[in-house]
């Protein structure tokens, strides 16, 4: 066997083997194929039989590929070292290195899949605004704006996190640019929507619906361990006294920009013992049992959205003003819809009723316009109020009315909650919240007709109450 010069090797016919060194290294092969390329191989004996190795093309000219003649020698004594390090079997050895390679880059690749499943900040945000929506909740497009107002677009290096990664120094950065600017009520806002939206994905990764969908892995709620500020949560305690509750019920509807429609809700909303606008303004035509002068609202209530079915009965006051709207929007579902199309993203183009967008700013109209007449006359203007206020001014006047708790509370739907809902009759209390609505009304009509009213001594109202 002797050395190959690579001016021979171009010329063999078939096989040329070159020893790479001493007895037992093993040899370098030259083959040549029938299209007159030449592959180099490393040959050795193990146990008495004989392995070829592929190096690879031999490099006969400067325009083909592969390796030259001393890049194959190289290759060829590598080969031969790594066979004495491994004991021998090197086909074996290789065989084995390229599966350990193979499996590496399987378990790469996986944890690589897994890693991408994992949901980032911007995904958690997406999914708990998506569930809000599927569950038909009304706030679910202002939640969608008002975190990517402020965490998304505010913050594009905390939102491409892990959501697993979030940490509360994150949420505390995202909480005090809101507060620092001035938005307090904006702040306290976000952090409740953070709270919920990091303990639906904890409660999400195990949620049997949600199969094949993004996982969080959140181990703790990062929104947790940050300080609620109480100073920016407002308690209400408006409520209006007898005169502004009249001056609500006959001038509203003489204020600019506050319509026909607008004027007779908030009127309603009075008539029928303060229930929750939204619930009002939702309620269809079809709602109306005008046999047994009642409406059927749903109340979703609660964290767990639950639906309840709250029956309200209409007072005569509440029938009239029914009566009135249904000129103008008997032919629309609901009684309370301006005929409008919506403006809203959301909605655009479609028939809606009021919003409660439309009502608060209902409200600040009234307001401006008591602030003006105020200030013609010289007088000190009174406190802005807003629809929350309503119900809670009603339930001080169902307390003056005699209605006990328990009635008051039957009235504005603050009772019947949990499982046993779905076996509820409608209603089972009807009898129990007309007279509520009695009292209530009669009460009401003295103060519109500016009736002097005894107001209940609580104290004395406490102890009947616990009698009932």
């Amino acid at each position: 066997m002797t050395t190959i010069s690579p001016f021979d090797l171009p010329k063999i016919e078939k096989k040329v083997r070159e020893k790479v060194g001493g007895r037992g290294d093993g040899t370098l092969l030259f083959d040549k194929r029938a299209s007159g390329s030449i592959e180099a191989y490393y040959l050795y004996l193990f146990k008495g039989k004989e392995f070829k190795i592929k190096i690879g093309p031999y490099k006969a000219t400067r325009a083909t590929h592969g390796y030259t003649l001393a890049e194959c020698r190289e290759k060829a004594q590598e080969l031969s070292r790594l066979r004495r390090e491994c004991g021998g079997d090197l086909k074996g050895h290789i065989e084995a290195q390229e599966k350990l390679k193979e499996q590496e880059q399987l378990e790469e690749q996986q944890r690589q899949e897994a890693e991408a499943l994992k949901g980032s900040f911007i995904d958690l945000i997406q999914a708990y605004v998506d569930d809000q929506e599927q569950q038909g909740k009304d706030s679910a497009h202002q939640t969608r704006q008002g975190l990517e107002r402020n965490v998304i677009k505010a913050y594009p290096a905390i939102a491409i996190k892990k959501a697993r990664d979030v940490t509360p120094d994150d949420i505390v950065t995202i909480l005090a640019a809101i507060h620092n600017r001035g938005s307090e009520g904006e702040s306290v806002r976000v952090r409740s929507l953070l709270h919920a939206c990091f303990n639906f994905g904890m409660k999400g990764d195990y949620d049997p619906t949600r199969v094949g969908e993004k996982r969080f892995y959140i181990q703790h709620n990062p929104v947790s361990a940050t300080k609620k500020n109480t100073k920016a949560v407002n308690v209400g305690e408006r409520v209006l006294s007898h005169d502004e509750l009249r001056q609500l019920w006959f001038g509203v509807g003489n204020v600019h920009r506050v319509g026909f429609v607008m004027a007779c809700f908030i009127r309603f909303m009075l008539a029928t013992g303060g229930q929750r606008p939204k619930q009002l303004l939702q309620a269809r035509w079809n709602d109306y049992d005008f046999t047994r002068n009642c409406v059927t609202l749903i109340d979703r209530k609660g964290r767990q959205g639950t639906k309840k079915i709250h029956v309200v009965p209409l007072s005569a006051r509440a029938l009239s003003i029914l009566n009135e709207v249904r000129e103008f929007s008997g032919s629309y579902p609901w009684p309370f819809c301006s005929g409008a199309p919506s403006r809203k993203t959301e909605t655009k183009g479609q028939l809606v009723p009021i919003t409660l967008e439309s009502l608060k700013n209902g409200f600040i109209r009234y307001n401006k316009c008591i602030l003006d007449q105020a200030e013609r006359e010289g007088r000190q203007p009174p406190a802005p109020f807003t629809a929350r206020d309503i119900r809670r001014t009603v339930k001080n006047i169902l307390i003056d009315a005699g209605v006990n708790r328990e009635q008051r509370n039957l009235l504005q739907s603050h009772a019947q909650t949990g499982v046993d809902v779905k076996h509820y009759d409608r209603h089972e209390h009807l009898p129990e919240k007309r007279e509520s609505m009695r009292m209530y009304d009669a009460f009401l009509e003295r103060i519109l007709n500016g009736v002097d009213t005894k107001l209940v001594d609580l104290d004395e109202y406490r102890q009947t109450a616990g009698k009932k």
